[in-house]
């Protein structure tokens, strides 16, 4: 199936229903379910929103979880997460879009300023502390059980 690459005007357009023209033939392309945004586009999206329409985080993510369900994007996993950080924190969504790829890919990330996202990759670290922990505890559950059932 081929995709139409759609920009920030025509998700604005489409979300704000701002233009008597334009509005329209954003909602048209969209509802294809053809139309394909890379994940820059999104940022650029999520910026003006906030910047030029002061739009409020919370808004942003709900409108931006919305427009996930009827457009296809590159990592779909990372930007649906990076748009629920943005939501949720106080950081810039390429902050978002970075730790959010940090915590599905498992990758280190070396910045110089960015406590947030330290505070995030500690985190990631702090989980999976924890499930190797609870996974540990489980084999030894198991293996005692295996060891009693024997005797």
């Amino acid at each position: 199936m081929s995709s139409t690459i759609i920009d920030e005007t025509v998700i604005l357009r489409y979300l704000l229903d701002d233009d008597e023209v334009l509005s329209p033939r954003a909602a048209k392309v969209i509802a294809t379910r053809t139309a394909r945004v890379y994940p820059e586009i999104i940022t650029r999206v999520v910026v003006t929103l906030r910047d030029v329409y002061k739009v409020p985080r919370v808004e942003i993510a709900s409108a931006m979880t919305k427009l996930l369900d009827d457009v296809m994007v590159d990592e779909p996993t990372v930007i649906a997460l990076g748009i629920k950080l943005f939501g949720k924190t106080h950081m810039d969504f390429t902050d978002c879009l970075l730790a959010a790829r940090t915590a599905i890919y498992n990758d280190d990330v070396v910045s110089f300023g960015k406590p947030i996202i330290q505070g995030m990759i500690d985190y990631r670290r702090q989980r999976q502390t924890a499930a190797d922990a609870r996974s540990r505890s489980t084999d030894s559950t198991i293996d005692k059980l295996r060891h009693h059932g024997r005797h």
